[in-house]
């Protein structure tokens, strides 16, 4: 199974050392896809993975399979959960990476303080105001 590495696209991936960022290939594609230095007007440095394949119980994303999802909590080093009501560089690039992430084929949740949506429609769900969650099929 891959590890979603130390970088992706420049941007420098932070996780605990208790997350296992072993998942699924298709998953680190879709990071590929929507991590990107030059995301928005702002440059994005660092992201935080809090969770990968762990900390969850099945049915969970984050545990079936081959871990199929990730959340992400920390924009260049600055919580989503503080941040992203108050500094415009952190609630621009969480709503890039939410935007891009809606163009990848094999997508499934995407929730978070911008929107939340399942497989591309608007989804009702509590929580994921203070992270973005990212899962595939």
């Amino acid at each position: 199974m891959p590890k979603i590495p130390d970088y992706i696209n420049g941007v420098q991936v932070i996780a605990p050392s208790t997350a296992n960022l072993d998942v699924d290939s298709g998953l680190i594609k879709a990071l590929k896809q929507c991590i990107t230095s030059s995301i928005s007007n702002y440059v994005l440095e660092s992201i935080y993975i809090s969770s990968a394949h762990d900390s969850h119980k099945y049915p969970s994303r984050h545990m079936q399979g081959k871990g199929k999802a990730v959340d992400i909590s920390r924009i260049n080093g600055l919580r989503m959960s503080v941040y992203y009501t108050q500094d415009s560089k952190v609630a621009a690039i969480t709503n890039a990476i939410q935007t891009r992430f809606e163009s990848y084929p094999g997508r499934r949740e995407n929730f978070g303080p911008f929107f939340k949506k399942k497989f591309g429609d608007d989804y009702v769900i509590s929580e994921h105001g203070d992270h973005i969650h990212l899962s595939i099929n």
